[in-house]
């Protein structure tokens, strides 16, 4: 399946590699670009995953998961851009 990500800053790629996720991830900050979301790019897929700019002392990413179809929608966090864009991949493979 392909799929999308799209960041709050405005930055747009269709099927993002391991290594545009990184630096998707990296790119986030707390004022003007705080999430990225991951779509499907067919209209009748609902799924999603995005990942937003911690705020607070430990900082890191928060992480939800969104599958109607399936019914996972879950949070958590990660530190590490190398491992949430692996997360990424990953999930979304499995859609």
């Amino acid at each position: 399946m392909t799929f999308y990500a799209d960041a709050e800053g405005g930055a747009y790629l269709k099927d993002p590699t391991r290594g545009d996720l990184i630096d998707l991830v990296t790119e986030l900050n707390t004022s003007n670009n705080t999430f990225i979301v991951v779509h499907p790019d067919i209209d009748d897929a609902d799924w999603f995953f995005s990942i937003s700019k911690k705020v607070g002392t430990f900082g890191g990413y928060e992480l939800h998961r969104y599958d109607p179809d399936t019914g996972e929608d879950a949070k958590t966090t990660a530190a590490a851009p190398n491992i949430i864009a692996d997360d990424v991949l990953d999930w979304a493979s499995r859609r």
